[in-house]
C-alpha cells in the first residue's frame, strides 16, 4: 500500500512514538534549504516499496547532517530506515538497522545524548513480533537514558505514550497508567510549541483506551478534550492518535462504511489489525475479530519462524565451526602427545648417560673447576698488575719530569733566576716530591692493609687532634679561591674515640686529597660530630661531583672519576676497606655538580675482640 509523504512524515510520532520530534530547521544545519530537501526526499521516498531508494534517501540525508554537526538529524535518518521496514513488518531488516545504529551509537558518530534511541527502536522491533515484555523492558532502559540529556524535555513524553502503546492489546490498565504518566509530563511544558498537539494526541489515546475497557462516558471526556486541545494546535501537523479517535468515535455512532475505510489508512499493520479487531467485537462480529487476530499473529509467527530458522541456520554454523576446532584441537593433542613421550625417553636416556658418566667425570670437573678458579684469579692477578703498574708509571713520570726539569734550571746559571722565581721552582720542586713520597705511602699503606692487623695498634685517639693534622697535611689550595675549614659539632662532649689513629688519619688524608683536588672555587670542610656511640667525620666541598655512571663503582680500585686528574685511583678503595676493618662504614652522603660529601663513621669504643 502506498502512502502520501506528508502521512510518512506522521509515522514516525504514530509508530515509534518515543522518538524525539526533530524539526527540518536544526540549529546546526548550515544549509536549510538543502537540509529540508533531502529530509523531504527522505521521508518520501517511504511511499513506495524500492529499499535501495529509502536506504539511498536516508544515506544522502544522513551525510549531510554528518557534514553540518548535526545529531538530531543524522540519527533521524536511522530512524527513517527502520520506520520504513517495521510499517512492513520487516522484522529482520528493523533488527539489522537497529543493530547498526547501536554500533554507531558506540563507535561511530557517537552520540552521548543520543544513547536512549537504540533501547528505544529495539523495544519497537519487540513490540511489532509481539514481545511484550522485552519491549517493555528496553522502553524503560530508555527512559533512563533520556532523562538528563537535551532531549527529556520533548522525548520523555513520548516514551510514556510508547509504553502505553505496548500494553494496548494486552494490559488496558496498565496502559492507561502510562498515558497519564504523558498527559502530566506534557502538562509540565506547557511553553513548548507542540503542547496543544501532543495533549491532543495523549487524549485520543486515552480516549481509545477508555472504549477498550468500554467506559464510553469517560471515552467521550477525553475525546472532547482531544478536539479542543486540536482546535488550538497551530504547527500543522495533525495529533497522530488523531485518526484512530476519528474511527471510534464513528463506531459509537455506527458509521462503520467510514469505520472500515479509515481503518486502512492506519500506516501500520499491526495497528491496522488491532483497531479492526475492537471494532468487530464492539459490533459483536466475533469471528471475524478473532479472524483479524489470528492474522495479525500469523504474521507474528512468520517473523518469529524466520528468525528462529535464522537462528539454527547460525546454530548449525556454529556447530561445525566448534566440531571442527574440536577436530583440530584433538589432532593437535596427540601430535603434543608423541612430541612427549618421544621427549620423554630422551630425557630419560640422557639422564642414565649423564650418571654412567658422573662417577668417571666427577673428578675431572672439580679439577677442572679448581683450574678454571686459578686461571681467572691469574687472570684478575695479571690484570691488575697491569693497570697497577701504568697508573703508578703515569703518576710518578708526571712528577719526576717537572722535578728534573726544574732541577736543571736550578743548577744553571743562578743568576739567571729571580729569587722569586727560584722560590716558586723550590716550592714547585717540593710540591712534586711530596706527591710521589704520598704516592709511595698510599701504595705501602694499601700493600700492608691485607697483611696488617689494625686491631692491635687500637688505643685512645683524640679525634679532633686527628682532624687537624689531615688538614694540616692536605695538599694545598688558593686560599683566595678555596676556604679550607674544620668544624667541631661535638658540644664539648668529648673527642676521644679507641682506634687506629694513624689508619684514621691516612683515611682523612684521602678524603681531604680528592676534596682538594676537584675543588677550584668554594670550599672544603672537615666535620666531627658525634651520633650515640660513634664519631662521625664528613668531609664535604663544593667540586664537580661524580657522574651519576661513576657512583656504584667508586669505591673500587684503580676507579677515577676523572682520568685526566692526578692520582691511582686507589684513595676510596683504601679508605672502605680500611674503615671496614675498624668497625666502621664510609658512605656517598650527597654528590651534584655543586659538590660531594663523604661521612667515615667510626665506633667510639671498638670491640677488639
Amino acid at each position: 500500500m502506498n502512502l502520501s509523504p506528508r502521512l510518512r512524515l506522521l509515522l514516525v510520532a504514530i509508530v515509534f512514538l518515543s522518538v524525539s520530534q526533530v524539526s527540518a530547521e536544526t540549529p546546526q544545519c548550515k544549509d536549510t534549504l538543502e537540509h529540508k530537501r533531502l529530509q523531504k526526499e527522505m521521508w518520501g521516498s517511504c511511499g513506495q516499496e524500492d529499499t535501495a531508494v529509502v536506504y539511498n534517501a536516508c544515506k544522502a540525508y544522513q551525510q549531510h547532517a554528518k557534514a553540518d554537526g548535526d545529531n538530531d538529524a543524522y540519527y533521524n535518518a536511522w530512524v527513517c530506515r527502520i520506520v520504513y521496514n517495521l510499517d512492513r513488518m520487516n522484522i529482520r531488516d528493523a533488527y539489522h538497522d537497529v543493530q547498526l545504529m547501536k554500533e554507531d551509537l558506540l563507535y561511530g558518530q557517537k552520540g552521548k545524548d543520543e544513547q536512549f534511541l537504540f533501547p528505544n527502536m529495539l523495544g519497537q522491533v519487540y513490540n511489532a513480533c509481539g514481545n511484550v515484555s522485552g519491549a517493555s523492558r528496553e522502553f524503560i532502559k530508555a527512559i533512563e537514558l533520556i532523562k538528563g540529556t537535551r532531549y527529556e524535555k520533548t522525548g520523555l513524553s513520548t516514551l510514556y505514550l510508547g509504553m502505553a502503546h505496548i500494553y494496548m492489546n494486552s494490559k488496558y490498565r496498565e496502559s492507561m497508567h502510562w498515558i497519564n504518566e504523558d498527559i502530566e509530563e506534557v502538562e509540565r511544558h506547557k511553553e513548548l510549541p507542540r503542547y496543544h498537539r501532543n495533549l491532543a494526541n495523549a487524549y485520543a489515546f486515552k480516549a481509545m483506551t477508555c472504549f477498550k475497557l468500554h467506559d464510553i462516558s469517560q471515552f467521550w471526556a477525553c475525546q472532547k478534550l482531544a478536539l479542543e486541545h486540536d482546535a488550538l494546535n497551530n504547527t500543522g501537523e495533525k495529533g497522530s492518535f488523531m485518526l484512530y479517535l476519528s474511527i471510534y468515535q464513528m463506531a459509537l455512532e455506527n458509521q462503520y462504511d467510514s469505520v472500515y475505510v479509515a481503518i486502512e489508512r492506519i500506516p501500520n499493520h499491526k495497528d491496522r489489525y488491532i483497531v479492526k479487531s475492537d471494532i468487530l467485537r464492539y459490533q459483536g462480529n466475533y469471528e471475524k475479530a478473532f479472524t483479524t487476530q489470528r492474522r495479525l499473529m500469523h504474521i507474528r509467527d512468520s517473523v518469529t519462524g524466520i528468525t528462529i530458522a535464522e537462528n539454527i541456520e547460525n546454530m548449525d554454523e556454529e556447530i561445525n565451526l566448534i566440531k571442527a576446532e574440536q577436530a583440530a584441537t584433538k589432532r593437535a593433542n596427540i601430535i603434543l602427545t608423541i612430541a612427549f613421550v618421544l621427549a620423554l625417553l630422551m630425557v630419560i636416556a640422557l639422564v642414565m648417560a649423564f650418571i654412567l658418566r658422573m662417577r668417571y667425570q666427577r673428578k675431572l670437573v672439580e679439577k677442572n673447576r679448581q683450574l678454571e678458579i686459578a686461571n681467572r684469579q691469574a687472570r684478575a692477578a695479571d690484570e691488575m698488575k697491569t693497570e697497577f703498574i701504568r697508573n703508578v708509571s703515569h703518576e710518578i713520570r708526571t712528577p719526576l719530569n717537572i722535578i728534573n726539569g726544574f732541577t736543571q734550571v736550578m743548577m744553571g746559571d743562578v743568576n739567571a733566576v729571580e729569587p722569586e722565581e727560584r722560590q716558586k721552582v723550590v716550592e714547585t720542586i717540593g710540591d712534586n716530591t711530596r706527591q710521589i713520597t704520598s704516592l709511595v705511602n698510599k701504595m705501602l699503606a694499601l700493600a700492608n692493609e691485607s697483611s696488617k692487623d689494625l686491631l692491635k695498634e687500637v688505643e685512645d685517639t683524640d679525634a679532633l687532634d686527628i682532624c687537624r693534622k689531615a688538614i694540616e697535611a692536605m695538599p694545598s689550595v688558593d686560599p683566595d679561591k678555596v676556604k679550607v675549614m674544620l668544624e667541631d659539632q661535638t658540644g664539648g662532649m668529648g673527642t676521644i674515640l679507641c682506634t687506629n689513629g694513624d689508619s684514621l688519619l691516612q683515611m682523612l688524608d684521602c678524603l681531604l686529597d680528592n676534596a682538594a683536588k676537584f675543588t677550584e672555587q668554594g670550599y672544603v670542610k672537615l666535620t666531627l660530630r658525634k651520633k650515640e656511640e660513634h664519631m662521625l667525620f664528613t668531609v664535604e666541598d663544593t667540586g664537580c661531583g661524580i657522574r651519576a655512571d661513576k657512583v656504584d663503582s667508586i669505591f673500587d680500585r684503580f676507579m677515577k672519576v676523572d682520568e685526566f686528574k692526578q692520582g691511582l685511583g686507589l684513595g676510596l678503595a683504601y679508605c672502605k676497606e680500611t674503615v671496614g676493618k675498624l668497625g666502621g662504614t664510609l658512605t656517598l652522603d650527597k654528590t651534584s655538580e655543586e659538590g660531594t660529601a663523604f661521612t667515615l663513621t667510626l665506633p667510639i669504643k671498638l670491640k677488639t675482640q
